[in-house]
């Protein structure tokens, strides 16, 4: 009989970077050896895993949290969701709780303990010792990190109950591929010739992202190569902030919002030239791995996990965060030498085939569950 796993889910209505990589895992998981089930209060996930079959359960799921502007004390409804979890459990004969996330631990740590059932916690940030103590994170009975920097940061703030592992991202390198011969209608859409350099960004428009950084890069960089041409796809809440932004810095006819699109693949493989992250922080991200497999070269803000992700001088190119014209001086070295950005990328190719497979992403995920249960609970 397939081991019963729950999976929980909280955030935000969007599908970003952990929210892909748990569709990508639920979509993979080998059914005969692990059963899915999900509860989320994120709608568009919901509808997602219904799609792929999965027995899903939109629920609210609140926290508790203590921390200035950020104090949630919604304790009522939070007790509502661990008695509604509590039920799913028994009810679907549940042999392990999987939390997608940090928060989802605070409920599953709590409905673990009740039910007996062991507790995996698939974290995707840098959290401070307020949220790992909140949140429960160093009682959970495997701590799964996506790099070894949030492992590090992790372990430096609080002594966990066993070692925290870590498991890269992955991406399908089926899907994400280079390809032959480029479709130019992608470019003709954005108005961009088939030889103009296109430097292009896929992320959230918010702060963490660095696109005001990007921005002034670009800046700096067109000023003596005026031809170039930045794409950015996504959206959020500082969008109207940064069209702004580009305006004021006179390159808003050099710069294309195209905002979120249900398919990034094409921009990877028919429009970027060099895939772009300036990020204050960020844990492990996926867009690398996705232009890494589409043979793009990158370049990155040397924080958190994107050094794990991109070999500087060997996949890419790292620079300092926030250092804008850091990032205008590597967007300068790789501009007019594609032999380099040929040579980078396909290096990128390379080690995201050995690394950042999808299959050894769900691989290391499927061993953890099984042997999890198999693990007597102490």
């Amino acid at each position: 009989m397939p081991v019963r796993v729950l999976f929980l889910h909280s955030g935000g209505d969007w599908i970003r970077g952990s929210e892909c990589m748990l569709i990508a895992l639920l979509r993979n998981l080998d059914r005969s050896e692990i059963r899915p089930f999900l509860c989320t209060s994120n709608k568009l996930l919901a509808c997602e895993s219904r799609s792929l079959g999965i027995e899903t359960e939109f629920i609210s799921l609140p926290e508790i949290m203590i921390e200035s502007a950020e104090t949630q004390l919604h304790v009522i409804r939070w007790a509502k969701a661990c008695r509604q979890l509590i039920s799913f459990v028994k009810q679907q004969r549940i042999q392990l709780l999987y939390c997608n996330g940090g928060s989802t631990c605070q409920q599953g740590y709590f409905v673990g303990k009740v039910t007996r059932r062991p507790v995996v916690s698939h974290i995707h940030s840098p959290y401070n010792r307020r949220y790992i103590l909140l949140y429960r994170l160093h009682r959970a009975n495997r701590v799964i990190a996506v790099s070894q920097a949030v492992q590090r940061h992790l372990t430096g703030k609080q002594r966990f109950h066993r070692e925290i592992q870590v498991v890269y991202n992955g991406v399908d390198t089926d899907r994400f591929q280079p390809v032959g011969r480029r479709d130019l209608q992608w470019r003709t859409k954005l108005g961009l010739a088939p030889d103009t350099l296109v430097f292009g960004q896929v992320s959230s428009l918010i702060r963490r992202k660095g696109i005001d950084v990007l921005l002034r890069s670009f800046q700096v960089f067109t000023s003596s190569h005026s031809t170039s041409r930045l794409v950015i796809v996504g959206d959020g809440p500082e969008s109207g902030e940064y069209k702004g932004l580009a305006q004021h810095l006179g390159i808003q006819d050099r710069v294309h919002f195209v905002g979120n699109q249900p398919d990034t693949l094409p921009y990877y493989q028919h429009v970027f030239d060099v895939n772009v992250l300036a990020s204050r922080s960020d844990a492990f991200p996926v867009s690398l791995l996705e232009a890494a497999g589409c043979g793009l070269p990158s370049l990155a803000a040397d924080v958190d996990g994107i050094g794990e992700a991109v070999a500087d001088t060997r996949t890419g190119l790292l620079f300092r965060a926030e250092d804008h014209e850091m990032l205008a001086g590597r967007m300068h070295a790789l501009a007019f030498n594609p032999e380099l950005r040929a040579r980078l990328g396909t290096a990128a190719r390379q080690l995201t085939l050995e690394r950042f497979s999808l299959d050894q992403y769900g691989r290391a995920i499927h061993k953890i569950i099984l042997g999890e249960v198999a693990q007597p609970l102490g």
